[in-house]
């Protein structure tokens, strides 16, 4: 069989260092490669147990902003999602929808400051 995996995923930000900030600070991510692209900035930044990498691309100022209820772009897990979005809560990431026990597992979506929406799950 063949052996995949996801190694990045983009994120189009308005603002790169707002994006930095909120990921490093907040979410607890590291930066991993930050250098020139263009006129702008090439940022990965990766989650705290490794893992697929988060690139925060600048946006072009002509797209249109993401739309409130817009799908989630990534999912992502925690051991403990009611403990995991205490601490969130506590470094000032706000969560669109608590932490629910669904019929398929616990459940809650968070935004970052660009109105992004993420989902955060159990494992």
């Amino acid at each position: 069989m063949m052996a995949l995996s996801i190694s990045q995923v983009t994120l189009y930000v308005g603002d790169q260092q707002r994006a930095v900030d909120f990921w490093t600070g907040k979410m607890g991510f590291t930066v991993t490669t930050d250098m020139p692209y263009g006129d702008d900035r090439w940022i990965e930044v990766q989650p705290p147990d490794g893992g697929a990498r988060l690139v925060l691309i600048k946006a072009d100022p002509a797209w249109p902003a993401p739309a409130t209820g817009m799908p989630h772009y990534v999912l992502f897990q925690a051991d403990d999602i009611v403990r995991t979005h205490q601490e969130l809560v506590a470094r000032g990431v706000e969560f669109v929808t608590e932490p629910q026990h669904q019929p398929w597992g616990w459940s809650a979506v968070f935004k970052d400051e660009e109105g992004h929406q993420f989902h955060l799950g159990q494992r």
